[in-house]
């Protein structure tokens, strides 16, 4: 039996988690009062997440699918119809086309 390096499957893997998305996770800005709001494409993308019922995630799926849009930009898109600033830029695909 051989026995594997840790260390040695750690290191050539860090190279590679650096380019998944979720390795890209900014960190939180600190709340400024009276502060004006950073233009979109300078402000940090922090990452967010709550819990659907799986039928609700398929429902998702299926609805952004029609719309032809991300589910992200499906629910930045409601949001912004509830009175959330959202910008053209913050709508585009950020997957990587291959």
């Amino acid at each position: 039996m051989v026995k594997k390096d840790l260390r040695s499957v750690a290191a050539s893997l860090s190279s590679v988690a650096h380019s998944l998305p979720s390795q890209h996770v900014a960190p939180v800005a600190t709340v400024v009062t009276n502060a004006r709001p950073a233009p979109a494409s300078t402000e940090p993308v922090v990452q967010f997440s709550f819990g659907l019922r799986k039928s609700q995630r398929r429902e998702l799926q299926r609805l952004s699918a029609d719309a032809d849009m991300t589910m992200r930009a499906f629910i930045l898109n409601a949001l912004k119809e509830n009175g959330l600033s959202v910008t053209e830029e913050d709508l585009l695909d950020l997957r990587r086309k291959l």
